[in-house]
């Protein structure tokens, strides 16, 4: 009996340590990947299985080729002589908005939440602007900095 729950206590041990150590795989009818010295581009056709679960702030997705890339950026006008940057991204409380090379007028922020509705807009105070984003929940939002009503540059902000 004892040497039954011994080897049964190991194998379970081993099948955690091994669980642990796989890489991601994805199960498709076809596929392809070409690597350049910069770039990566991987597809997929045909995966029989998709499927999401979400508990609390962890998310599984099953089924779709998904790349590790995040896209912070969605639009910008290019040729301004100032620039605008949105960090940490992703976020667990304070988003600063950063102006470099300009005065700080008629600049104001509006982050909208993935509905569109908005969520705060103010103007913007200073070089170094701070978003307090504890009160709001785990997710993906838009951070849109407008000069005169012009829409200059959005990002997508991920809050964990």
């Amino acid at each position: 009996m004892k040497k039954g729950l011994c080897f049964m206590i190991v194998f379970l041990s081993g099948l955690t340590i091994k669980s642990q150590n796989m890489q991601q795989q994805v199960i498709s009818a076809s596929g392809d990947a070409m690597r350049s010295a910069e770039t990566i581009i991987e597809w997929t056709l045909g995966e029989p299985v998709i499927a999401t679960h979400t508990e609390g702030s962890i998310m599984l997705t099953q089924g779709f080729h998904q790349p590790k890339l995040v896209v912070t950026v969605i639009k910008t006008l290019e040729g301004l002589p100032y620039a605008v940057e949105a960090y940490p991204n992703p976020t667990d409380d304070l988003l600063l908005i950063q102006l470099k090379k300009t005065e700080i007028k008629d600049f104001q922020f509006v982050l909208y939440n993935v509905n569109g509705k908005v969520l705060k807009q103010e103007p913007l105070a200073s070089d170094v602007t701070g978003i307090n984003m504890d009160s709001y929940p785990a997710g993906v939002y838009l951070l849109k900095i407008m000069r005169l009503d012009k829409e200059i540059k959005t990002f997508e902000i991920i809050k964990h």
